[in-house]
């Protein structure tokens, strides 16, 4: 960042003035508008894979593939969340449009999204196969071993500097798409940020995903422990629970307290009022209650995920306000 004060302050100044403006009630609904929206297609596209790995043989390769597939593309709708709220900072006066049109402009550029991603994930591929192929020297009798020990150091710095570089791409992409129009810019601006930007990008990426990791957690541990409480007043259709969500639950003194004072369910007199039937109604039951948690787990997981884009969305802005006034 240029360190030259100017008539309107230095950068730090500026860019509390770009978070002050981004955390406007009206600008903060609108983003986090947007990110549910995006979440929650995220989150139900993952799902619709995670059903079809149900479908093929278990640890198969279309297993794994359409798990894999769903994170990604779950993965590549919060980064274009993220170009749209980069947009929603950039035009706030527009109170009445501008999110329909960060959803259009961005949908425009998801190409730039899924292409970058897609590149990112094949190369560090690349160079983990490249290290597999390395990793046969290892059949060298004596030699081979105190080779690859040798190499420990290397690799893990080629691994870790892979995995930084695909963090800080994955953080730069979005703003750039909501900032530049032609991919040419883009990929300018991209090199140039990672030549020039590097260490104020990774000491931003460290803060702020500290901070978004901690709240996600926190948030994590609440919603284990209300889904705990939920299925146990909910006895009746325990058995409707899916799977994820029964691993979701926490178990707590008060969630035993609930099991002991709420009536147990009874399978077989069940079976016994329903028939076979009763199989197709609790196929209806889980439906209802999945769907109902992705609602409600998408709009939680959207409160933080929208501060963190309003905030990376101001920072970057900084650097390229910094960057015309240099």
């Amino acid at each position: 960042m240029c360190v030259h004060s100017t008539r309107q302050g230095s950068p730090m100044k500026v860019l509390r003035l770009e978070i002050g403006r981004s955390f406007k009630l009206e600008n903060f609904k609108k983003s986090f508008k947007l990110t549910w929206l995006y979440s929650g297609i995220g989150l139900l596209i993952f799902l619709v894979f995670l059903s079809f790995s149900g479908l093929v043989q278990d640890r198969s390769f279309f297993y794994y593939f359409f798990q894999n597939a769903g994170m990604f593309l779950m993965f590549t709708l919060l980064l274009m969340a993220y170009a749209g709220v980069y947009r929603i900072t950039k035009f706030p006066e527009d109170a009445t449009k501008v999110t329909r049109t960060s959803i259009r402009e961005t949908a425009k550029k998801a190409h730039i999204i899924v292409g970058t991603s897609i590149t990112t994930v094949i190369v560090f591929f690349a160079v983990v196969m490249i290290e597999v192929g390395i990793s046969s020297i290892s059949m060298i009798p004596y030699a081979g071993p105190l080779i690859i020990a040798l190499f420990t150091i290397p690799i893990f710095i080629i691994n870790f500097a892979c995995l930084l570089l695909a963090i800080c791409v994955f953080a730069i992409v979005p703003p750039l798409v909501g900032e530049f129009d032609s991919v040419k810019e883009i990929f300018t601006e991209l090199r140039h940020i990672i030549r020039h930007r590097w260490l104020n990008v990774i000491i931003y990426l460290i803060i702020s995903l500290s901070i978004l990791f901690l709240s996600m957690v926190v948030i994590y541990f609440l919603v284990r422990y209300a889904t705990g409480v939920t299925k146990a007043v909910q006895w009746k259709i325990n058995a409707a629970y899916p799977k994820l969500m029964n691993a979701l639950t926490l178990k707590s003194y008060f969630t035993d307290l609930i099991y002991k004072i709420t009536p147990q369910p009874d399978p077989a007199d069940a079976l016994k009022r329903y028939g076979m039937d009763l199989f197709h109604y609790l196929d209806i039951l889980r439906y209802i209650v999945s769907i109902s948690y992705l609602a409600v787990l998408s709009f939680i997981a959207s409160f933080p995920l929208a501060a963190y884009f309003n905030i990376s969305s101001a920072f970057f802005k900084s650097i390229w306000k910094a960057k015309k006034k240099a």
